[in-house]
């Protein structure tokens, strides 16, 4: 069995990785690779194998079975335990064909019949010895002890099979987690020629993580410039060891999914049945519909002409910058005694690197051969580049609400596409902090917040007020009012450094207020408005801002009261907010208001006096019902019965005056809808 080695690796950010194998093999012969069980369907589904050679080809691909030890063997007879191994396949192949050879190289070949066993003493120990019954060719049976027998020979071919079955599968067994592929290959009839096979898959990896250093001086500082150093955390977990193989970093997101592959799948099948009946009964056969006449409309697609298909080609340019060995970069004194472009030539020197920008994707090509042994990571050096940065505070009392945060802005002016790790930061010879860089394409501007400046102090009041109405717009029988609500904030800014400091000041963006007053002109972020102002040594400033917002109140005009409604058309007026037309369709209202509040009032009153006259009638009935047949009883019978007279003619009154009301009420009402619904301002 020929080796396969691993020639080329690219690790993408989504979690998987491609591998490209190469091995030579001469003549007919295998490959053979292992993988975990949970990796096969990735594999399964993206392997790919070629014979670069003339006549050679691949034959086939064969593999594990996707099912345990134990549902293996249930496919074949033989059970063979750990302990009295040979007597229990002896046991097991009963009636096999079997050719023995015993001590003193005598053959005998014949049938097995059984074993038997026999106990006899050995030096005042007893020990249990067994012997093979076999029926021999002649057909004569031999009973033959086993410490006789030198080798056992089973003529059967299908017994044969089972038992090599059988221990190559416990023996597969053994790493529970493992499958093998095995890559069939055949040479064509060119049996004494080398040729290349090549081998292609992907398979589950972890991805490769990033990490930054940016190394600034003083001198750097000033020409806002910093030297950017970035490495790739690379972990070999497959079973083979990296020998000087090409190493590739993708970042991006291309779509990946698992699919089940591996897995044996078996669906549910209908069934049938044969018929009972036989017999045969004439039918109808319906006539045939002229189906050509319709188009499908996905027939219409693929009848379509096609459209070109865009090759995209990989493009890239060439280029040497990416960080140096781990003892080159330190953060002692090293940093100190090199000037920072003998520093950046050293370190570019050392690394080497080619990058494509593939559109949706962007590769990190490593140009040095990459050694990595199995279950072990390793740095990688990807990218050494100066890079624009200047050093910045920025505040949000959002974060921090006295102290602003240091940074530094950095612009990505190279070439390369930077993904998202963490940095360390080396500010003069020294550890300035930690920060995380965000995915930046080429001249992306970000802000890395390292550390607490806590030598600038920073406090911030707030206040609002709401000033006068200002304007009315009255519709659909509502006013409302608009007013400007005005909020101002005073941030006092001290900086008690003997340093001038860019302080970047985050001021939070409120719904719909705009600025009335602003010292100087913001940029704008999604959420923020960031001011950039600049700090002097010692100085302690006030930097005040205003906002203003219009809002407003809604009335309904129908819930006001005549005297209110006549007491903000008089408001209006004064404001000059209505004119004269408006004022008297107003007025109006608020008469119509008044004379329909006045008439619900009777209507209530008159509601109010009917349920007291059914209490009363109740009790008049109830005294009625007690009374005897004494004059004295007749007498009050005749005052109780007048009185229900007297009331049920109330009681018409009232529902007379009630309908009435209602009437007069509903016209008001539509009167009222009108005027409302006429009203414009």
């Amino acid at each position: 069995m020929s080796k396969l080695n691993v020639k080329k690796v690219i690790i993408f950010k989504h979690g998987v990785s491609y591998y490209i194998l190469e091995g030579s093999v001469k003549g007919t012969d295998t490959f053979e690779l292992e993988f975990k069980i949970d990796e096969m369907d990735d594999v399964l589904k993206s392997l790919f194998v070629l014979d670069t050679s003339e006549k050679g080809y691949i034959s086939s691909i064969s593999y594990d079975a996707a099912l345990d030890t134990s549902q293996l063997l249930k496919s074949i007879m033989l059970n063979i335990p750990d302990r009295d191994s040979f007597s229990s396949l002896i046991t097991q192949i009963k009636g096999a064909n079997i050719s023995l050879t015993i001590a003193g190289g005598k053959t005998i070949s014949g049938t097995i019949m059984g074993i038997e066993e026999f106990e006899k003493m050995s030096k005042d120990e007893k020990i249990v010895e067994k012997l093979l019954i076999l029926l021999q060719d002649s057909e004569v049976i031999s009973k033959i002890n086993f410490t006789e027998i030198k080798s056992f020979d089973i003529m059967n071919e299908d017994i044969k099979k089972d038992l090599k079955f059988f221990l190559e599968t416990v023996i597969s067994g053994k790493k529970k987690d493992a499958k093998k592929i095995v890559i069939n290959c055949e040479s064509g009839g060119n049996d004494e020629v080398d040729r290349i096979i090549f081998v292609y898959y992907i398979r589950e990896s972890p991805i490769w993580k990033t990490s930054y250093r940016l190394i600034m001086s003083k001198e750097q500082a000033l020409e806002e410039k910093c030297l950017l150093s970035g490495w790739g955390l690379i972990e070999n977990t497959t079973n083979q060891d990296w020998e000087d193989v090409e190493l590739s970093l993708v970042a991006g997101m291309p779509v990946s999914f698992k699919y089940e592959f591996y897995r044996p799948i078996f669906i549910q099948r209908p069934v049938i049945r044969p018929p009972k009946v036989l017999s045969v009964r004439p039918t109808e056969i319906e006539e045939g519909l002229e189906m050509e006449k319709y188009k499908d409309y996905a027939m219409s697609e693929m009848e379509a002409k096609p459209r070109a298909m865009k090759i995209r080609y990989k493009g890239g340019r060439k280029g040497a910058p990416p960080p140096a060995p781990a003892g080159a970069i330190g953060y002692g004194g090293a940093l100190g005694v090199m000037s920072d472009d003998a520093l950046l030539d050293k370190v570019r020197s050392q690394t080497k690197i080619q990058t494509k920008d593939l559109g949706e994707l962007f590769e990190y090509n490593i140009s040095n051969l990459v050694s990595i042994k199995r279950k072990q990571s390793a740095l990688v050096p990807i990218l050494t580049e100066s890079i624009k940065a200047r050093r910045v505070l920025l505040y949000n009392k959002n974060e921090y609400d006295r102290n602003p945060n240091a940074c530094l802005e950095i612009t990505n002016n190279t070439n390369l596409t930077l993904e998202r790790g963490p940095v360390t930061i080396i500010y003069d010879d020294n550890l300035a902090g930690e920060a995380i860089v965000p995915f930046l394409n080429k001249e992306d501007t970000r802000l890395l917040n390292y550390a607490v400046e806590q030598a600038v102090i920073i406090t911030n009041e707030a206040k609002s007020e709401s000033l006068n109405v200002h304007k009315i717009t009255i519709g659909s029988g509502y006013s409302y009012e608009y007013y400007y609500t005005n909020q101002m904030t005073t941030y006092k800014i001290n900086n008690k450094t003997n340093e001038e400091k860019e302080l970047y000041l985050d001021h939070p963006k409120t719904h719909e207020y705009k600025f009335i007053e602003k010292p100087i002109d913001p940029e704008e972020t999604p959420n923020f408005w960031r001011f950039k102002i600049t700090l002097k040594p010692k100085e302690a400033i006030s930097f005040k801002l205003k906002e203003q917002r219009e809002d407003y109140s809604s009335n309904y005009l129908r819930n006001w009261s005549k005297n209110e409604i006549l007491k903000r058309v008089g408001f209006y007026t004064k404001q000059k907010f209505i004119n004269e037309k408006l004022e008297t369709q107003l007025k109006e209202i608020a008469e119509l208001i008044q004379n329909l509040n006045d008439k619900q009032n009777q209507r209530e009153k008159l509601h109010d006096e009917r349920d007291l006259m059914s209490d009363e009638q109740s009790r008049l009935r109830e005294n009625i019902s007690v009374l005897g047949d004494d004059n004295q009883s007749i007498t009050l019978k005749e005052r109780y019965v007048k009185k229900l007279n007297d009331q049920e003619s109330r009681f018409e009154n009232i529902s007379v005056e009630t309908k009435k009301l209602d009437k007069e009420i509903e016209s008001l009402n539509k009167t009222i809808e009108n005027k409302m619904n006429k009203l414009k301002a």
